[in-house]
């Protein structure tokens, strides 16, 4: 039976030492996310410096579905399943 809790957007990021990178995953919750995915943090807030047109494409380029992450897509990268298994 799948999951009745509604999902929300979640502010992610993958800190490799000398930055990041950020994405949203829409997930039912942040301990969906720590489940599924290794490396990334959930954020609690919004950082200040995105707004605007960075998070215009943020949200176009880099939002993701826990339940629909292809084999292709960068966050497939930290799933903690192979992908071929999805």
């Amino acid at each position: 039976m799948s999951d009745p809790r509604p999902k929300q957007r979640y502010l992610v990021i993958y800190d490799y030492g000398q930055g990041g990178v950020w994405a949203f995953v829409w997930a039912r919750s942040a301990e969906d996310i720590h489940r599924t995915f290794r490396d990334l943090k959930v954020m609690d807030t919004m950082p200040s410096w995105l707004e605007g047109q960075r998070l215009e494409q943020l949200e176009n380029r880099m939002t993701f579905d826990i339940d629909d992450v292809h084999p292709g897509q960068w966050l497939a990268r930290f799933l903690k399943v192979s992908p071929c298994s999805m």
